[in-house]
């Protein structure tokens, strides 16, 4: 029995999550970015053109052209299709194993996210990225979720191929108990009904690009975000898709003033591994770090794999006038 979770012990490769409450009322917002570091999402984010009337014999003729040559594509990518004719689109396969729901829970947490994918000639999702994020914690669970999906994969020709789609994935969540590492019933943010998931069409797909890694070493990510700032060609850094505003909670009333909050953005666009870098005021700064967790964007890239990027966010406090 396989149960959904997002854990927040330590030792787990899982994507952490708090279970603070929303925060609101921030006043001001700075992004700095500090680092991008490791390898990208596919340059240029290019979107197909749009292939010639559906099922014409110039769409499957250009189709498998451009198949029958790989040798024209640069070394280390695959030729991404669009979901329809000549192309056969992928289809979502119900999960392998039976999963595991909560009998009790509190706090239930409904959210829905929309993400951009690849999905490769094995049934995988790949690249997976946000291109609607909702904010809550439904975003960490939609990562999660797609990640472990399987797909029949498209075909072209009877052939399996690389198929860009956007899947919309709606979650319920909430607190239940489960066992930790230890043994000991701890609670845990857990999925607590099937997730509603819909193929869609896709958005600014890429012509070509690189399968991201199915997993990253976490001693990569360690490695990475101690690089110092740089920005080759063809890099660019996180593109923030939605924020949050932060409470204004100060343990000493009348504080003003900006804190920093250091983070890595996964390739998925996530915030991890959140610290305060300068601290402000106790409560002001467990106010930020609630705020900046819940940030969502579009990753950093570099050559064409999702990239691992460190960036230092400053969120300045003023009381209300």
């Amino acid at each position: 029995m396989d149960q959904w979770r997002i854990f927040s012990g330590a030792g787990n490769s899982e994507l952490k999550s708090g279970i603070g409450a929303e925060g609101q009322g921030m006043r001001y917002v700075w992004l700095l970015t500090i680092f991008v570091l490791s390898a990208g999402y596919a340059a240029g984010q290019q979107g197909n053109e749009q292939a010639p009337g559906a099922g014409s014999p110039a769409a499957a003729a250009g189709a498998a052209a451009v198949a029958a040559s790989p040798a024209a594509l640069p070394p280390g990518t695959v030729q991404v299709y669009l979901p329809h004719s000549p192309v056969k689109p992928p289809r979502l396969l119900p999960p392998a194993e039976p999963l595991d729901f909560p009998k009790h829970c509190t706090d239930t947490s409904v959210g829905e996210s929309e993400l951009s994918l690849l999905i490769d000639t094995e049934g995988r999702a790949r690249n997976i990225m946000f291109l609607r994020p909702s904010g809550t914690l439904a975003d960490r669970f939609a990562v999660i979720i797609a990640g472990r999906d399987r797909f029949a994969p498209g075909t072209l020709n009877g052939k399996p191929v690389v198929v860009a789609e956007a899947l919309q994935i709606k979650s319920e969540a909430c607190i239940g108990l489960e066992k930790d590492a230890s043994g000991k019933m701890v609670p845990n943010w857990l999925l607590k009904s099937p997730p509603k998931q819909k193929l869609k069409k896709p958005k600014n797909a890429p012509q070509v690009a690189d399968l991201a890694p199915l997993k990253k070493a976490e001693e990569e990510i360690t490695r990475t975000v101690r690089r110092p700032d740089f920005f080759g060609e063809g890099e660019s850094a996180p593109v923030l898709l939605y924020s949050e505003y932060a409470d204004y909670t100060p343990s000493q009333p009348g504080t003003e003033g900006a804190c920093e909050v250091a983070l890595v953005v996964d390739e998925h666009g996530l915030p991890q591994d959140l610290h305060v870098l300068k601290k402000l005021d106790p409560g002001l700064d467990r106010s930020a770090l609630d705020a900046v967790e819940k940030y969502r964007y579009f990753p950093a890239i570099r050559g064409n794999k999702p990239v691992s990027a460190a960036l230092v966010v400053r969120v300045e406090f003023a009381p209300p006038r």
